[in-house]
């Protein structure tokens, strides 16, 4: 298992990639920022229906209320092999202050807007983890599906050595059209990782998109490529897959 202290020290090295690295094959400082993920279950009675109308309550609270960026989003299970949670909400913010101002705003003014929600469903987790981008050359949407993958770095293996076979990578899915998004998310606060040191989070507009992207990786090689570029560097189990819903944004 891992401690806090290791995936902190994790990430900062991710973080880092370090300017050699850059130097030596102009890899870009990877973008960051925090992640809060809500495990919850419908309470009786109660559906996704009654999550969305309270979503856009939150919508328009957010707008008014909060002065940072935030983006929320409802998951719900569709690959999986044991259902932990009826729903996830996961929000976004492109700093660690910045999630902490947005977590603020919300303890202090949404108190009947937290009602609502919690009369819709009970959670029972909620996790801290640091997202760092991969891979986004087509931009958010406001629907789609995400795939998760449990990794573990191999002994030996550097965020150097990552940060370049990601580069290979990047060259090859734009060379094939790929529209898949690529992030990595640090577990911190709230987590039981199970060995993992990060989670690679892919993510489609849509299933038959994902399915699309799937196809061309595979009918060009991606398989082998993937293998010669990270079989010496990290480990990684196939995980459960979600359909996402953006519940909306804060104009900053």
């Amino acid at each position: 298992m891992k401690t806090l202290f290791e995936s902190l020290a994790l990430f900062s090295i991710a973080l880092s990639v370090t300017v050699s690295a850059i130097a030596d094959d102009h890899v870009q400082i990877p973008t960051y920022g925090g992640v809060e993920t809500f495990a919850c279950d419908f309470n009786e009675g109660k559906d996704m229906d009654d999550l969305l109308r309270v979503t856009k309550k939150w919508d328009k609270w957010a707008d008014k209320n909060h002065t940072v960026g935030y983006t929320g989003l409802v998951l719900t299970p569709f690959y999986y092999d044991s259902l932990d949670a009826d729903v996830y909400w996961v929000g976004f913010s492109p700093s660690f202050e910045d999630q902490a101002i947005a977590q603020s705003e919300y303890d202090a003014k949404a108190g009947k807007l937290e009602e609502e929600f919690l009369s819709v469903y009970s959670c029972k987790s909620h996790s801290q983890l640091a997202w760092v981008r991969v891979r986004d050359e087509s931009g958010d949407t406001e629907t789609g599906i995400v795939d998760f993958s449990a990794c573990a770095m191999v002994p030996g293996a550097t965020q150097e050595k990552m940060a370049i076979a990601d580069k290979k990578m990047n060259s090859f899915l734009s060379e094939i059209n790929s529209t898949t998004r690529i992030y990595r998310w640090y577990p911190l606060q709230g987590n039981e990782t199970g060995g993992a040191d990060y989670y690679q989070a892919s993510w489609s507009a849509s299933l038959q998109d994902k399915g699309s992207n799937a196809d061309k990786f595979v009918q060009n090689g991606g398989i082998q490529l993937r293998r010669s570029l990270y079989d010496d560097l990290v480990q990684c189990n196939g995980g459960p897959s979600a359909n996402f819903i953006e519940a909306g944004r804060s104009q900053e």
